[in-house]
């Protein structure tokens, strides 16, 4: 924030802040971490960084230092979002007891709603391009499940993956040739299927080639040619 520049942060044994123009590392938190989120703070506007750390952990994502929060709960997956009726952020993490939990990630305490989701490996957040209304999609098992994370209650949706293994990473983008939403999904079967988000029905294409699990994906606009 005091000067604007893009910084990237890595999660490992250690977490690490990073310059992207340099390739310095700005900041060393030691605390093990198997996901990140970033947001910032509504009172103040400082950065923060929540991890999945055996618990979830809300540090200084400047300053580092001592953890500023702690949210006594065993996660491994994490989103942050912005309630749309209070404008307040919003963590959304699994809580390894087939369960999703939607905290404050600023003031800490106890879950503000528990979606009864089942074993969950993969999370990502949307806005239902209809109404505006926040959703969660939930990896869950072969299966993907949208739910509302702000009212809880059952799944609005479910796709069927068709996978022969787990689901394992998703990410939701918009389909720069047509305006529509997707979802990406990965799975251990090696394979990344795309699907419409609103339409839900069959896979709309799959990319194969990896020789290893996808544990990971992310979209992004090609800034020669605007596709995704």
């Amino acid at each position: 924030p005091a000067t604007g520049a893009l910084r990237v942060a890595t999660g490992s044994n250690d977490i690490r802040v990073w310059d992207t123009e340099t390739g310095d590392v700005l900041l060393v938190i030691k605390e093990g971490a198997s996901a990140l989120a970033f947001f910032t703070d509504p009172a103040t506007g400082a950065p923060r960084l929540a991890c999945a750390s055996g618990k979830v952990l809300v540090f200084d994502a400047v300053a580092g230092g001592e953890a500023l929060v702690v949210i006594d709960v065993r996660a491994g997956a994490l989103e942050v979002f912005t309630d749309p009726a209070t404008g307040a952020p919003r963590l959304v993490c699994d809580c390894y007891d087939e369960k999703v939990g939607v905290f404050d990630p600023v003031a800490g305490g106890e879950a503000l709603v528990v979606i009864d989701v089942g074993s969950v490996t993969a999370l990502a957040t949307f806005a239902d391009p209809a109404t505006g209304a926040l959703r969660i999609a939930c990896g869950c098992s072969r299966e993907v499940r949208i739910y509302d994370p702000v009212a809880g209650g059952w799944a609005l949706a479910v796709l069927d993956c068709a996978y022969t293994d787990w689901v394992l990473a998703l990410t939701v983008f918009k389909d720069s040739a047509t305006g529509g939403l997707r979802l990406a999904s990965g799975s251990d079967d090696k394979s990344v299927r795309i699907w419409d988000l609103v339409a839900g029905g069959a896979t709309l294409f799959v990319l194969e080639g990896h020789t290893g699990y996808v544990y990971v994906l992310t979209a992004f606009a090609d800034p020669a040619t605007g596709e995704t």
